[in-house]
């Protein structure tokens, strides 16, 4: 459920400062010392070193200066404190979610023909047989996000359906993976894609197996490119798109994320929102590196070379992306075995990658050496396999950074290589959630084998291998919004959120809520470089904190899947507040 956007005028409590004079937590209060806000009376998760707990936390300057009992803090108030009493509510870090795409679902929900991926081909059709109807002849239909099993499950997914509902109109439907495109004839003549086009890097042109002709479907990279070519947003439209995501991330209790392809216009559009005042939370930027998703790559070197011009105190933008490999639905994913087999793609297919070893190891090393934390798309195991390769290149070439690098979707890793996470300091980032049964399981196991199919996400062989483990949901790919508590539930339970697919998968991978809570704190913290300024309720970090409407340690695991934030604070001040948080805020 999106949750209520804010208004400014719901969250203007406290001034954001963010100078701590260090000392201030001990001791009677003075004028100095006085706390801007205690928040008492309520059930603390602190997650530091030792999961403890705590009943009330004050805090100065956006800094909690005091954690412990109600007679503790109260030490700290002065004339002007602020009194929170939340009545015993449960109260622990905001999440970390370090792998999502803000403008690409803001856009998508502000901008485009979205639908669910939960549509039939029929019912795509429908949507965009609609949206045609309020364009003009010759402008483009953009949208999404069509589910990636219906390449498995339906062959009549071509370019004629849509050309029965928009022959004037070029028409570009990327799936639920934001990998794909699916696309009209229209389409593919104003992007030059012809039955001779070749295939690029890294991408492929699906053609008929018999006549050879484009069938309007384009994978990843093939994807990538012909997306450059379309219109571009505004800067303006990249700016409210960002915003309004981030309207929703601090809704579902998000005080921390990573932007996991940024590219100059959503490097601006940052910028922006932290220059008027109008950023929520932090935000860490992971810097396209020869992504087909970039305008040039001059673009991209502009951007790393100028990133701390964009950077300020919620803004930290010493990161890359790198995209190495596809998805599994699509068999795009670098695979040490075969996927089972097909017409399209044979009986020996492994997935391709977009880099060969010895490049990508020069780049990462690079990278690296600039300071920046490199962020590398790996699905398959075989991607997985040389993306540590590159790591372990980049430590021998430059000694040890101190950079955590991180393997993103950690899906699928071989089990020789898990020890290698915890030697060579490299992060696995699990993501999406789909560590439960779900809908696309049938085609999933008929594109890679029933057994290697459920086998994914190793998310306690990780753990128990000393690897640093985080969460990111990849919304708006795949999940239907940012809300991070279905995912947390999946976690520990490794079964449907809601019930709604029996079973369990791979059952073995589970682990406790405590880890669980862990993964999407104080570890995602590490992941972004900040766990000395949040991620844990300690005094001398930030108040960065949310407030449930439920003590999540205490009911039932099937409950945490419907788990609402009552209010986010980041900095100390309140940036959301549901309606049903209204109570909260009454002073003693």
């Amino acid at each position: 459920m999106t949750p209520t956007k804010i208004t400014r005028r719901r969250h203007l409590f406290f001034t954001l400062l963010f100078v701590l004079p260090m000392g201030a937590c001990n001791g009677p209060a003075t004028p100095d010392a006085d706390a801007d806000a205690i928040y008492r009376n309520a059930r603390i998760y602190t997650v530091d070193a030792g999961n403890g707990w705590a009943e009330s936390l004050a805090i100065r300057n956006g800094r909690i200066v005091a954690v412990g009992t109600d007679e503790e803090t109260r030490r700290h108030q002065g004339t002007n404190t602020k009194i929170v009493d939340l009545q015993g509510q449960f109260l622990m870090p905001g999440i970390h979610d370090m792998h999502i795409h803000p403008s690409d679902g803001g856009i998508k929900e502000l901008f485009e023909c979205g639908f669910p991926s939960t549509l039939t081909l029929d019912e795509i059709v429908g949507v965009v047989a609609n949206c045609s109807k309020n364009v003009e002849p010759g402008e483009w239909i953009r949208g999404g996000q069509w589910a990636s099993s219906l390449l498995e499950s339906d062959n009549s997914m071509n370019k004629e359906l849509l050309d029965a509902v928009s022959p004037d109109n070029p028409v570009f439907l990327m799936d639920w993976s934001v990998h794909n495109a699916w696309v009209n004839s229209a389409a593919l003549e104003s992007l030059g894609i012809t039955d001779e086009t070749p295939n690029p890097i890294g991408g492929h042109i699906l053609r008929d197996s018999v006549t050879g002709e484009a069938t309007g479907l384009l994978l990843d990279n093939a994807a990538y490119e012909a997306q450059t070519q379309l219109p571009p947003y505004s800067e303006r439209q990249y700016a409210e798109a960002v915003g309004s995501a981030i309207d929703q991330f601090v809704g579902f209790g998000i005080t921390s994320f990573k932007d996991a392809m940024v590219t100059g216009s959503v490097l601006r559009a940052y910028d922006e929102l932290a220059r008027n005042g109008q950023l929520k939370s932090r935000v860490a930027t992971s810097l396209a590196w020869k992504s087909s998703w970039s305008p040039s790559h001059e673009e991209e070197l502009g951007s790393i070379a100028n990133r701390q011009k964009f950077a300020s105190v919620l803004v930290d933008t010493s990161f890359a992306k790198i995209m190495l490999d596809g998805v599994p639905m699509t068999r795009t994913s670098a695979m040490l075995d075969p996927y089972a087999p097909n017409e399209a793609f044979g009986s020996d297919h492994r997935g391709d990658m977009m880099f060969e070893q010895t490049e990508l190891n020069e780049d990462v090393a690079y990278l690296d050496a600039q300071g920046l934390t490199v962020k590398i798309h790996a699905t398959g195991d075989r991607a997985a396999r040389a993306a540590l390769d590159a790591f372990a290149y980049a430590r021998e070439q430059n000694g040890n950074s101190n950079q955590v690098h991180e393997l993103s979707h950690a899906q699928f890793i071989h089990k020789d290589d898990l020890p290698r996470f915890r030697q060579l300091n490299v992060a696995a980032e699990m993501c999406p959630i789909l560590w439960h049964p779900h809908a696309s399981d049938a085609a999933r196991a008929a594109v890679l084998g029933t057994d290697r199919a459920i086998r994914m996400w190793p998310m306690r062989s990780l753990h128990d291998a000393g690897a640093l483990v985080f969460y990111g949901s990849d919304w708006p790919a795949v999940v239907p919004d940012a809300n991070p508590w279905p995912g947390i539930e999946a976690m520990v339970t490794r079964q449907h959120p809601w019930g709604e697919i029996p079973g369990s998968q791979w059952p073995e991978q589970a682990i406790p809520l405590e880890t669980a809570i862990r993964v999407v704190t104080i570890n995602g913290a590490t992941a972004g470089k900040t766990a000395n300024l949040t991620g844990s309720i300690e005094v001398g970090k930030a108040a960065d904190f949310i407030v449930l409407d439920r003590n999540i340690m205490e009911i039932p695991i099937d409950e945490v899947s419907d788990v609402q934030v009552l209010t986010t604070i980041v900095n100390g001040e309140v940036v959301y507040k549901s309606v049903a948080a209204g109570f909260l805020f009454e002073s003693d």
